[in-house]
């Protein structure tokens, strides 16, 4: 089971989800009977009007004990506890198996977990018993406290095993739900932004070809906008879900690389050990160089840029840094949505980024956990 589920069972109460209406008016009609031959002579009658005074008193605190148990299960323990040791101490016969200290058990066992309902009834049932063990049937009593704690605490059992497949059963309702909504949400994103983005590629591809004897460069700039947009339907069928998971981390760099303007000049340096990123740290490192360099682009008259990846024992770095004018109004154009999403993919594999101006230009520098 999940952590939430886990955390939200703790807090569940079986009692919670039972009728007690009528149980309690059985209780009631269970406790006048054990009440009425609880201390009795020779032939077991009703006790109010005989016996000790504390035998007289046990009889109606046994009463209300068994009347109700469900209601307050431990105050009702103590109480049908204390009134039985009461009868004990005062010498007179308990003849209902203390039933009053035995039927609350059952109500502890399925309200509290196995430890704490055995250690909330420590004290008063091992007075009990203790009281009792010189006294005819004392066999009898322990088996009735036993079979009674036995009960509570496998209703609880079968209660919570219920109450996990009614939560599994719920999440796997809200799964199928969300899975339902995301699917719908990534065929209309696909479309929407599919349709543009081919429509731009394949005018970009009629110009380059109409343009057969045209300038060089304006040429590669065609190849270069059909190049960017078949990358970016490959990244979103991949992120949608509908493709193999992305190429290495070395090829998608130096690819993003190469689809950058001739204005701007990348650098890569990476180590040994970026090779061995897990996807979602190579995901993220990915994500990060490009709206660092799209920034770079959109913000700055940058003419260079330097993308650094390193690994440590601890420890992934990444910098991309560019050689453009400090930080200024250049930088603040509208919320800092860019920002904010890089961030939010560090964050996301427990690690940090900050970003910010230096003596030449600007510099994002992300530290990503090794595990």
């Amino acid at each position: 089971m999940a952590a939430g589920t886990g955390a939200g069972l703790a807090r569940w109460r079986p009692d919670r989800a039972v009728a007690r209406g009528w149980w309690v008016a059985l209780d009631a009609v269970v406790a006048w009977a054990s009440a009425g031959i609880a201390v009795g002579g020779s032939g077991y009658t009703a006790s109010l009007g005989q016996g000790a005074l504390a035998s007289q008193l046990a009889v109606v605190v046994w009463f209300v004990a068994l009347a109700g148990r469900r209601l307050a299960p431990l105050a009702a323990l103590w109480a049908g506890a204390a009134a039985t040791v009461a009868v004990v101490l005062a010498g007179d016969p308990v003849t209902n198996l203390s039933l009053a200290s035995a039927l609350p058990l059952v109500v502890l066992g399925r309200t509290r977990p196995p430890a704490v309902a055995a250690a909330l009834a420590a004290a008063p049932v091992g007075a009990v018993l203790l009281a009792l063990a010189a006294r005819p049937g004392f066999a009898l009593v322990c088996a009735v406290h036993g079979v009674s704690a036995a009960v509570g605490v496998a209703t609880r059992l079968r209660l919570e095993r219920a109450e996990r497949r009614r939560r599994a059963a719920a999440e796997a309702r809200a799964g199928r739900l969300l899975a339902g909504e995301r699917a719908r949400m990534a065929r209309e994103l696909h479309d929407a932004v599919g349709h543009a983005v081919t429509v731009m590629v394949t005018h970009a591809g009629a110009a380059r070809l109409c343009l057969a004897d045209g300038s060089p460069d304006v040429r590669a700039a065609l190849e270069r906008i059909e190049r960017v947009g078949r990358d970016a339907m490959t990244d979103l069928d991949r992120v949608l879900g509908l493709l193999r998971p992305a190429p290495p981390l070395v090829h998608a760099l130096n690819a993003l690389l190469a689809d950058l303007p001739p204005r701007l000049s990348p650098t890569l340096e990476l180590d040994e050990g970026a090779a061995g990123l897990t996807e979602p740290q190579a995901e993220a490192v990915r994500r990060i160089v490009q709206e660092s360099l799209t920034n770079t682009l959109r913000h700055s008259t940058a003419t260079a840029a330097a993308v650094r990846l390193t690994t440590g024992p601890r420890a992934v770095h990444l910098s991309v840094t560019d050689n453009g004018a400090p930080a200024g109004p250049r930088r603040r154009r509208g919320p800092a949505r860019g920002l904010a999403s890089m961030r939010h993919r560090a964050a996301a594999l427990g690690g940090t980024l900050t970003a910010g101006p230096t003596a030449g230009g600007w510099r994002v520098e992300v530290r990503l956990p090794c595990r």
